[in-house]
């Protein structure tokens, strides 16, 4: 069974200074999940989130445009499961023939396309049974004003070179 997820946003866990996208069921319990992610995809969540515009399409942004010029439609994403601390996604596309197909996908990559296209984000109870946590546990561990000011910070401060292998 699948659950309705919002988008709460992105903060960096302390003191690592690593990117942690928030979903939170929109009903029943409203737990969190937290799923850590990449510097470059927080950034790409910041963005959509806060309607910032670029000079140029993002990967996200063009990958939304080309859907959209195909007459196709992300319908939802699913977060589908987590193995070995790698949590999984799926997409569900409807063609323009109104065939649908389903593609693995990043959570992160996921999830920074429904932002842009305003689809619905679900996930797996099993997945929110195993990895989310009750919202007045998040509530505790910071401020959401702060959250995002910490975000913010880690995004001015980080170099693509960071993400390089040594």
């Amino acid at each position: 069974m699948t659950i309705e997820m919002e988008l709460v946003g992105v903060r960096v866990q302390m003191p690592t200074n690593t990117p942690i996208l928030l979903l939170r069921e929109t009903g029943g319990q409203r737990r969190i999940v937290p799923i850590y992610i990449g510097g470059p995809e927080a950034h790409a969540i910041d963005l959509a989130l806060s309607g910032t515009p670029t000079a140029r399409p993002m990967t996200h942004d063009l990958f939304a445009e080309v859907l959209d010029g195909l007459g196709a439609a992300l319908e939802r994403v699913v977060v589908t499961d987590l193995k070995d601390g790698t949590f999984f996604a799926e997409l569900t596309i409807r063609d323009a023939s109104g065939g649908v197909q389903t593609m693995s996908a990043r959570p992160s990559d996921a999830i920074a396309l429904a932002a842009r296209t305003g689809s619905p984000i679900f996930a797996e109870d099993a997945l929110i049974e195993a990895a989310g946590i009750e919202e007045d546990e998040a509530a505790e561990e910071g401020d959401e004003e702060e959250m995002v000011q910490e975000l913010r910070k880690f995004l001015d401060e980080v170099n693509p070179e960071d993400f390089l292998p040594e």
